[in-house]
């Protein structure tokens, strides 16, 4: 959903105003059901999108965090999680 629409809803929800859908859906050029779709999912906190899942690095954050901090370069960081069981893409 756009989010323009999104953020221009949110002001109605913030206040405690129930919108006139139809004048937004005329601002925004979309239909009214669109706009009573983004009013609901803001309201209700719905908006979002696809949930958070762990990523392949998790469990090397530290690792490569102090890596980093040595000024190493991404391959040699890379080929050193590599050697200590990074799942990932292999070269």
């Amino acid at each position: 959903m756009r989010r323009d629409l999104r953020e221009g809803v949110t002001i109605y929800v913030t206040e405690n105003i129930k919108p006139n859908f139809a004048e937004i859906a005329r601002q925004y050029n979309v239909d009214y059901r669109t706009v009573k779709k983004a009013y609901e999912e803001t309201k209700t906190g719905l908006a979002g999108g696809r949930p958070k899942r762990p990523s392949l690095l998790d469990p090397f954050r530290q690792t490569i965090n102090s890596k980093l901090e040595l000024n190493c370069s991404a391959a040699s960081i890379f080929k050193f999680i590599q050697k200590r069981g990074f799942p990932g893409l292999l070269l």
